[in-house]
């Protein structure tokens, strides 16, 4: 049976790719055939894009550039790495609306009906190939009832929404828009493909012992956060008192230590060997839980996937600021709600991707 994902595979981001993967994974366990399809992005719209262009040279400075040069001089070695991933470990086929004979196609995870970040029909089902189309773990982001209701393309995203044969949603504000826009498609809670999967034979799979004998607090977060004078001076201090290197995953931080352009096998690494992780994203706490680390999450604006999730988990006490950072790297965790929680929810959501394969077939 072939199954098409539609998701943000193309994102030099290792959270996108890894849940790519960890769906693609799924499926194949499943005894599907999965086929990521391609696409065309449209981030944002002309006058968003202009905005962008004005505030920039606005805010120039010579800081700032060498700033950039050194984001670049991260980033170029990483889409390198995210290619020849993409290119080993997953099936990448034609685009959405060429692919030929599928019998279902699976949109998501992540924030595949976000409208702040530009319209992209297909990921409604629009023009998608196939006659069975369902969600998995979806969420409409930042996208509120109100921003939707006065979005110039809302009557076609309501119309593809109610073609869905199940919408499979992350959080209780896309539920919300979900219910109000195709009240009578059924709805479905799931848990972000990365945790559902588990990623357990990966962890020691991708282990090349790079990082095995270092010691070093992780830092997970982009390149344009965590690096609040505040922060950075209770991070390097807290550092300090541990004997541990500061290293940044993924993203140049001029304070950290090392900035390491890591693939998405080397991300699994370094949070494997990490002596506790510092992270400011969805995917760097979600990673901190499956690998039982140590961990601080601080909440950022994405910071509503993050709450969401730690509260599932009865651990919003990881939940960071900067003058109880110590205090909560300093505080023993117990995973044993957090593991019995991931066994029950990985059934449901697995039961859930069973039954719409099952459903495409009759």
């Amino acid at each position: 049976m072939k199954v098409g994902i539609l998701t943000w595979f193309k994102a030099i981001n290792h959270g996108a790719v890894l849940q790519t993967y960890a769906s693609s994974e799924m499926l194949k366990e499943m005894g599907c055939s999965p086929v990521v399809l391609d696409y065309n992005w449209s981030l944002r719209d002309e006058e968003n894009k202009a905005g962008r262009i004005k505030r920039r040279i606005k805010n120039f400075s010579p800081a700032k550039l060498l700033w950039y040069m050194n984001v670049k001089k991260v980033l170029a070695p990483k889409k390198q790495a995210f290619q020849e991933f993409v290119d080993t470990e997953l099936s990448v086929g034609s685009e959405y609306s060429k692919e030929k004979d599928l019998d279902a196609v699976y949109i998501g995870s992540d924030m595949v009906f976000d409208i702040t970040e530009g319209y992209n029909p297909y990921m409604y089902g629009l023009g998608v190939n196939s006659n069975y189309i369902f969600s998995y773990a979806a969420s409409f982001g930042y996208s509120s009832i109100e921003k939707l209701e006065r979005y110039e393309h809302i009557d076609e995203i309501r119309t593809c929404l109610n073609n869905f044969k199940e919408i499979g949603y992350r959080d209780d504000n896309t539920l919300n828009i979900c219910n109000h826009l195709a009240p009578n498609v059924p709805k479905v809670e799931n848990i972000d493909p990365v945790l559902c999967y588990g990623f357990k034979k990966e962890i020691d799979n991708w282990d090349s012992g790079k990082w095995k004998k270092e010691k070093y607090i992780l830092i997970y977060a982009y390149d344009s956060t965590m690096n609040d004078k505040n922060t950075v001076t209770k991070i390097r201090e807290y550092a300090k008192e541990i004997g541990c290197k500061v290293i940044s995953c993924g993203y140049y931080h001029k304070w950290a230590d090392k900035s390491v352009p890591a693939s998405p096998k080397e991300f699994l690494e370094m949070f494997k060997y990490a002596n506790c992780v510092i992270t400011d994203t969805f995917h760097g706490t979600v990673f901190s839980l499956l690998l039982h680390k140590n961990f601080a999450s601080i909440i950022r604006k994405n910071g509503f996937k993050v709450v969401h999730l730690l509260e599932n988990v009865k651990m919003t006490n990881r939940i960071a600021h900067d003058n109880n950072l110590k205090g909560i790297l300093d505080t023993e965790i117990h995973f044993d709600y957090f593991d019995e929680w991931l066994i029950q929810e990985q059934e449901k959501s697995r039961a859930y991707i069973r039954t719409n394969i099952a459903k495409s077939q009759m």
